[in-house]
């Protein structure tokens, strides 16, 4: 697997129709300068990202209908390169959803409120006082039967409206008790968290001046020299493992993967290859291709970007943080790849587990951490000593390092990078 440097060449097809050129060339390094909006490899590229109103998971004939139509359409449709098979494949399953499926409505507000039987007699009784209110200022005498009839539609009012608001408070408790059993670090964060909002008010042109300055090397290309820091790790007693993703490999990704998760250029989500065997097959058999070939997909290349407000009332772009919604193909491939990474660098002795908990595979490294410090912090309280604890948090960790010293590191534990 490697990325290699050439000036990148358009692919075509040739004379005959079914023909074309898989590899005219090498091609130059994907950077972080990718992510300009002015820099755009294709500007005609348009995304595939539409709202299907995709079925539940638990309607397993639709679903099944869905993948055998799809795959009989790409299979008459199954010539060209990788790259435009990827192309066509994501394209016609957002189009063939949102034909048979519709587009979901955007959310224009707060739904209507529904009153029920309580909240209609509510109303009604409130009705009810109001006009009795003015029979009583007009009436001159004998307004005792009013005054009781009064007191009697104030008591009934009372005993509902206690009913309605404690039914209001069981509702509301039972929404927060299944939000904390989903997600207690969502909800958490939000009851505890500081409130975050905003709108990104800036031109493009500030966005792309932003990211530029933020994750662009400008001296990427400079040699560093000589680094006395960098460490020289013996040679590995196991080679990284080359061979073409399996089947096995594929459907584990599937299984682990979120069926929330948003999709990025292409449109298509996780559920899709999820519920759909043969369309996950056909995407193996492309993923293959572009492992053999060594060089990433040009659909995988963009990211949708998604600006995060992280104070209230955000507005300049130094208010939001930023996070890439990339292809669901692509993260499938890359998923592949740092798993066969990570058990390359445990299986040599290159990570040290005491030490490094992060991106483990089943280790708990946050709860083992956080564990060992409050053990700590313990043991210093109860013995009265001295105990410093020191919080590092890396700002733009990615930018703010030449990312030449990032390819001189990996090159040192991994020959092929």
């Amino acid at each position: 697997m490697r990325c290699m440097r050439t000036v990148p060449v358009a692919q075509r097809s040739g004379n005959t129709p079914g023909e074309t050129q898989e590899e005219l060339g090498p091609e130059t390094n994907h950077s972080a300068q990718n992510l300009q909006v002015t820099q755009a490899l294709n500007p005609r590229r348009t995304s595939e990202h539409r709202r299907v109103k995709w079925p539940q998971a638990y309607k397993e004939k639709e679903w099944l209908q869905f993948d055998e139509d799809a795959d009989n359409i790409l299979e008459a449709i199954a010539k060209g390169d990788a790259d435009q098979r990827l192309q066509n494949m994501t394209t016609i399953i957002i189009s063939l959803a949102a034909e048979r499926f519709g587009l979901e409505e955007k959310r224009t507000g707060n739904l209507p409120y529904t009153m029920n039987n309580r909240s209609k007699k509510i109303h009604q009784l409130r009705q009810e006082l109001k006009s009795l209110r003015r029979r009583f200022k007009e009436a001159s005498e004998e307004t005792g039967p009013l005054a009781e009839l009064r007191n009697i539609l104030r008591k009934k009012l009372m005993t509902l409206r206690r009913a309605e608001w404690n039914r209001r408070r069981r509702k509301e408790r039972a929404r927060k008790r299944a939000a904390f059993i989903a997600n207690p670090f969502r909800f958490t964060k939000q009851l505890l968290g500081k409130k975050r909002n905003g709108q990104l008010t800036c031109s493009k042109a500030e966005i792309n001046h932003h990211l530029r300055d933020t994750f662009c090397d400008r001296s990427r290309e400079q040699d560093l020299g000589h680094c006395q820091h960098l460490i020289y790790p013996p040679a590995p007693t196991l080679n990284f493992d080359g061979k073409v993703p399996s089947w096995k490999e594929i459907q584990e990704v599937i299984k682990k993967a979120r069926s929330s998760s948003a999709p990025g250029p292409s449109g298509v989500p996780y559920r899709v290859y999820k519920n759909c065997p043969k369309l996950l097959h056909r995407l193996w058999k492309i993923l293959k291709v572009i492992w053999r070939r060594g060089k990433v997909a040009q659909q995988w290349r963009f990211a949708e970007g998604v600006w995060i407000p992280k104070e209230e009332e955000s507005k300049t772009i130094d208010q939001f943080r930023t996070i890439s919604l990339l292809s669901v193909e692509g993260k499938i491939f890359f998923s592949i790849v740092a798993r066969r990474l990570t058990d390359y660098l445990l299986r040599n002795s290159y990570i040290d587990t005491s030490v490094q908990k992060g991106g483990i595979p089943k280790v708990p490294g946050c709860l083992e951490h956080t564990g060992v410090v409050t053990q700590l912090i313990r043991e210093a309280r109860e013995n009265k000593g001295d105990l410093v604890v020191l919080w590092l948090d890396l700002t733009n960790a990615y930018g703010s390092i030449p990312h030449k010293l990032v390819e001189k590191a990996l090159r040192r534990i991994f020959p092929l990078a």
